[in-house]
């Protein structure tokens, strides 16, 4: 037995606690150009535009969070705040 570690016959095991399965989407990426790059934990993952596909709620959120933020102003110069998405999509669950 090595050092440090009991032996005995009553040791009991000690299991990892089972993680749930990630939550899976339908995902359309709309417009034209290239295809879309989305990384999460450093896993880069590329879809395709205007093909529906599936993708998990880790990479759904990083797209959640992917806008622009700025202001813009209205005609009598009123300045207001704005959040344009970086990408156009549809979701729905799988």
């Amino acid at each position: 037995m090595p050092k440090g570690i009991p032996n005995t016959a009553n040791s009991e095991t000690i299991e990892a606690p089972v993680k749930a399965a990630l939550k899976q989407y339908k995902i359309t990426f709309h417009g034209e150009g290239g295809d879309v790059e989305i990384g999460h934990n450093y896993k880069l993952n590329i879809y395709k535009r205007n093909i529906e596909t599936t993708i998990d709620e880790n990479y759904l959120s990083v797209l959640k969070n992917a806008v622009v933020e700025t202001e813009v102003e209205d005609a009598t110069g009123l300045r207001k705040q704005v959040r344009i998405p970086q990408f156009q999509y549809t979701v729905e669950m799988a």
